[in-house]
């Protein structure tokens, strides 16, 4: 094999390695970013139930002070009642008690409502922390192993990347732009092996000669058909 194609070679087989360590990289980068959504999600739906919690608390809290005035007032209204002379104050007396009882059951039952609602959401809200406490023990670990394979991952694309780069930086100018473009049209396939006489990108017959040249000569030749470029794997000792 000449110089340049397997410098091509070697090129081919970096580039493929570097795409699967990116993909790997971009799974991993992703699946990452999940966990910290995930975590951020129960987050927010916490202080999102939690301010709900302290409008529903207030809500109580007024309800409860309804109540209490309420029941005040019935006192009040009761003694008074309990001094009147005549029968026309003393109807007119027992009427307001009789409004103030029915109002005081309406606050009761908003409250009743209110202490409901409140119990609820608050079986919300602990259902929601273990979730989150849930996250953080399972995934604390989870995601320092991560981001740390991550980095490592990182390292090894960039000094892959360099490797590559400088060994692409070796080829002759027309033989790096043409494999660049062929890689990038097909799919980052730019060489490829003869099997049998036939091209390993698109399977078409290469012709006679050109395999003769590359096995003499290692010369670059590329596929007639798809323009990939053409090498022949030497034979084991």
């Amino acid at each position: 094999m000449g110089d340049e194609l397997e410098r091509l070679f070697k090129l081919k087989g970096l580039d493929e390695a570097l795409v699967i360590k990116e993909q790997d990289l971009a799974r991993f980068e992703r699946s990452l970013e999940e966990r910290r959504q995930s975590v951020e999600s129960c987050r927010a739906r916490i202080a999102e139930q939690e301010a709900a919690r302290k409008e529903l608390v207030a809500q109580r809290a007024m309800s409860e002070r309804r109540v209490s005035d309420g029941q005040t007032l019935l006192k009040d209204r009761r003694s008074r009642v309990s001094r009147i002379n005549t029968e026309r104050e003393l109807r007119a007396g027992e009427s307001e008690i009789t409004s103030i009882i029915e109002e005081i059951d309406g606050q009761e039952e908003q409250l009743l409502v209110l202490m409901e609602k409140v119990d609820d959401i608050e079986k919300v809200i602990d259902g929601l922390k273990k979730e989150l406490a849930d996250f953080a023990e399972a995934d604390h670990r989870q995601i320092e192993e991560e981001s740390e394979r991550i980095e490592a991952l990182r390292d090894t694309v960039a000094g892959e990347q360099s490797e590559r780069d400088s060994l692409a930086a070796g080829l002759p100018g027309p033989v790096k732009k043409r494999y660049e473009q062929v890689r990038s049209r097909r799919g980052g396939q730019a060489v490829v092996e003869i099997h049998q006489g036939s091209c390993g990108g698109c399977h078409m017959r290469v012709p006679p000669q050109t395999l003769i040249e590359i096995m003499k000569t290692g010369a670059i030749r590329v596929c007639p058909s798809c323009q990939r470029i053409l090498y022949v794997e030497a034979p084991a000792a």
